[in-house]
């Protein structure tokens, strides 16, 4: 989809808040690096209208191939080893809405460290409010989403881009502009907003996760695990295979255990952005002609 045309940018650096006023489609991929959304919901019979508009970012993070060589390495953020969330506790950190949508909140200090955009309703035109566009690298949202989703440390849940901006501090924004959704958060006498965020599970981009760095991608749909790491390294990036037989690239999911392909993986509807998708180098050959020697790649390059 094609982006509405851009029409104005308002900065308020206090607030943590870059506002831009165009629409947010699935065909925009401004999405950089370290990308994270927290939301709360207050009022559990909130009525969300319309369906969210799935912000599909732009492909960033690592997904090292590289990492082969250092398989098994696991670690975490400052030495510490947290407990692994299971995929039931993940789906408990939200409720759960018609079309395959998830609500949920966050607290975010302040300055939060979020772009966020009014989202296009393409089925009956105008508007269907506010939704964040960008996690800024760094910021208070990013370093919650890195607690939450890396570490680990944090039991809450995370930002997403493409999540729409429901509620601030309980106050209903689903029919909001950005300036009233600034507003909100300039009367706010605590040091921390509460975001009440709306997610399309099936249909919004998907958190990639390459551990044991921690990098992280925000991707859309129907992309494949190694356009990634193309990213990543600058470069474009060469395989043994093209249907993941070798072994040497596989990765194991975090929550559910499940091997990943980077050569040859699709990212579908069937995950549930709900969770990160966190990946681990666990290959079942290392070496050969595949990984660190793939075919086609010469010494000098």
């Amino acid at each position: 989809m094609v982006l509405c045309a851009f029409l104005a940018a308002l900065r308020w650096p206090s607030l943590g808040f870059v506002a831009v006023h165009r629409g947010m489609g699935s065909g925009d991929s401004r999405v950089t690096a370290g990308a994270a959304l927290r939301g709360t919901l207050n009022g559990s019979s909130a009525k969300v209208d319309g369906e969210l508009g799935a912000l599909a970012p732009g492909l960033l993070g690592a997904l090292g191939l590289a990492c082969a060589a250092l398989a098994g390495a696991r670690g975490r953020a400052g030495g510490s080893v947290a407990l692994q969330a299971t995929r039931t506790q993940w789906y408990r950190k939200v409720k759960r809405i018609s079309g395959d949508r998830a609500i949920f909140d966050v607290v975010v200090p302040k300055p939060m460290g979020v772009k966020l955009e009014r989202i296009p309703d393409f089925k009956k035109g105008g508007w269907l409010g506010v939704g964040i566009s960008e996690v800024v690298a760094g910021g208070s949202a990013d370093e919650l989403n890195k607690r939450v989703c890396v570490t680990e440390e944090d039991s809450g849940m995370w930002i997403l881009e493409g999540d729409r901006v429901i509620a601030i501090d309980g106050e209903d924004t689903k029919d909001a502009t950005i300036e009233e959704c600034v507003a909100i958060v300039q009367k706010g006498e605590t040091d921390a907003v509460r975001l009440t965020l709306c997610r399309n599970t099936r249909k919004g981009p998907i958190k990639v996760i390459m551990m044991p760095g921690g990098e992280q991608a925000t991707v859309r749909r129907s992309s494949r695990l190694s356009a990634a790491a193309e990213y990543a390294f600058g470069k474009e990036l060469k395989y043994g295979c093209i249907d993941g037989w070798c072994g040497t690239c596989w990765h194991r999911e975090r929550t559910t255990d499940g091997i990943f392909k980077p050569c040859c993986d699709v990212l579908t509807g069937d995950w549930d952005n709900v969770m990160p998708l966190v990946l681990t180098p666990k290959p079942e050959r290392a070496g050969d002609s595949t990984l660190l020697k793939p075919r086609g790649v010469s010494d000098n390059d």
